[in-house]
């Protein structure tokens, strides 16, 4: 059985920190659900795009999860921030060792405001990082320690893709991927 992974969708949101990670899983087999957290079947990025047919957040089934992916951009952030359902689960699936949970950028600080990154290696954009009781990794793209992947922000969107993929899909088929999609030549 595929696994499964959701991203989680906001007015706000940073493009490539969510579709770049969606189009990497995809292409390694992942399940893989947009959900809108306003319950709206469209969403606009920071940028402008806009991405629909969405699923929506009321009765989502989390308990099928096996990664929950927030991307970051301000307001996409702010809107996750605020929403119960979604730190919820966020903290729950981190007390799963068998679950992943992943946040970039802005959202990597979110789970640590969520106290999810205590004693954990991990990145998030630089001036949202604070004490979050774990160890800031500053030169990382993206930071993979136990079950929590962290990325750093739009640039680092490749790599925290590719850590997602490695945790739910394998070195083999991230290596594989890497060639694929020429992030790796030769």
């Amino acid at each position: 059985m595929p696994k499964k992974a959701a991203i989680m969708m906001a007015d706000g949101f940073e493009e490539a920190e969510a579709l770049v990670p969606y189009d990497l899983l995809c292409r390694a087999g992942v399940a893989t659900d947009l959900v809108s957290v306003s319950g709206s079947e469209t969403v606009t990025g920071k940028s402008g795009t806009k991405v629909t047919d969405l699923v929506p957040l009321d009765g989502y089934d989390f308990a099928a999860l096996d990664a929950l992916i927030l991307p970051g951009g301000g307001g996409g952030y702010e809107i996750l921030k605020a929403n119960r359902t979604v730190c919820d689960e966020a903290v729950k699936l981190a007390g799963s060792p068998d679950k992943i949970v992943g946040g970039i950028c802005a959202s990597g600080a979110l789970l640590g405001e969520l106290g999810l990154l205590k004693g954990k290696k991990y990145t998030c954009y630089p001036t949202m990082n604070a004490d979050f009781g774990g160890t800031y990794e500053k030169h990382d793209h993206a930071v993979t320690d136990g079950n929590i992947v962290t990325g750093v922000g739009p640039g680092g969107s490749f790599e925290f893709g590719f850590a997602l993929v490695r945790k739910l899909a394998g070195k083999e088929t991230e290596d594989a991927l890497r060639r694929e999609t020429c992030w790796k030549l030769g």
